[in-house]
């Protein structure tokens, strides 16, 4: 938005049709704070629509919560990362990154089986760091799952430097030299088991058809090599 080319939106308008908090979220998620920010009805939709979401999946942690320990961990591993993520953001005023961050937790959040307990742990924790872009939003969330007071007042939360150490490592693989997939596995899994996850992708056993490669080459943390 711009007054020299007069295409300024009045925030009071905003603020009437989608309210101070979707005002406040798709501003700072659009651009840096150095660049203009385009204002757009479709973005402001899509906006208000994350920020119902968040709410449904707070008001549906008792319902949905699962009960695999497995993953309470990734769940909480991801928001651990978060929490590094958008602290980082925010203090380096990349506001639009921060939201980005907060996005892609609530996408983890939303896919997790993780257990009751693990899923208001997270939320409240979500509540936190989304409460200086939507403080309407992050309080009634707080009030909802028992938070202590104000979310306003409560401590940022910290990550836990143990929860930020990733046990495991993406491998992309080539065929002939092209990128064709990518496996997750065990940072510490030995090549021959890395061999034999790669050998029963998809990809590579349609690129094999039903023959052996001439060469499976292990790049231990980097990437695997199949030769046809």
């Amino acid at each position: 938005m711009s007054k020299s080319k007069k295409n300024v939106v009045d925030p009071m308008d905003i603020i009437a049709r989608y309210g101070a908090d979707t005002a406040r979220w798709f501003v700072m998620s659009d651009s840096p704070p150095e660049r203009d920010v385009e204002w757009t009805a479709s973005g402001a939709d899509a906006t208000q629509k994350h920020l119902a979401r968040v709410w449904r999946l707070a008001s549906e942690i008792e319902v949905r919560g699962g009960t695999d320990t497995r993953e309470d961990e990734a769940l909480l591993k991801a928001m651990h990362r978060t929490v590094a993520d958008v602290t980082a953001g925010i203090e380096g005023f990349a506001f639009n990154k921060a939201v980005a961050k907060l996005y892609e937790f609530t996408n983890t959040f939303a896919k997790s089986d993780a257990s009751a307990a693990a899923k208001k742990e997270a939320m409240l924790t979500l509540a936190r760091l989304m409460s200086p872009m939507v403080p309407h939003l992050a309080e009634e969330i707080w009030s909802l799952l028992g938070g202590q007071g104000l979310v306003a007042k409560a401590a940022w939360p910290v990550p836990d430097p143990a929860m930020l150490v990733d046990d495991t490592v993406t491998l992309p693989i080539q065929i002939n030299g092209k990128r064709r997939a990518e496996i997750s596995v065990p940072k510490d899994l030995p090549a021959s088991e890395v061999e034999k996850i790669v050998l029963a992708d998809e990809a590579v056993i349609r690129a094999l058809d039903g023959g052996t490669p001439k060469k499976l080459i292990v790049v231990p943390g980097r990437i695997v090599n199949v030769v046809i």
